[in-house]
């Protein structure tokens, strides 16, 4: 994290264990992500300090779509979390997109999820 960044105390509600939701991800045949993006959701909106994700409005927009606006929604997500990190050069929204679009969104969301927990204070995974 860049040193101008403000992290916060760790939160047991917001710093979550990224192998725990990739293996269940995988058990569940990709349903636990819901509730990966539900808690994503809500983090980034704490982050940012004001609400401009609702779970919702992605649900629907991604059934609406096909899946497509999810592509969006994840490099739009990145961006935002690599702004509150004060790293506006970061190339984790691009990967977030391209991951996204190959289907691979669970990885994805793992790297937005260290970021999150770095931002919140822990470098555990």
């Amino acid at each position: 994290m860049n040193g101008t960044a403000k992290a916060l105390a760790p939160n047991p509600d917001f710093v979550r264990s990224i192998a725990f939701d990739l293996v269940l991800t995988v058990l569940t045949f990709g349903l636990f992500n819901l509730f990966v993006q539900y808690r994503q959701i809500k983090t980034v909106n704490v982050m940012l300090g004001y609400k401009r994700y609702s779970f919702l409005k992605w649900f629907l927009l991604c059934l609406i779509t096909f899946g497509l606006y999810h592509i969006y929604h994840e490099y739009r997500k990145s961006t935002d979390i690599a702004k509150v990190m004060q790293e506006p050069e970061s190339m984790e929204p691009l990967i977030s997109l391209i991951l996204t679009a190959l289907a691979l969104p669970w990885v994805a969301d793992a790297i937005q999820q260290v970021q999150i927990n770095r931002y919140f204070g822990s470098e555990t995974l």
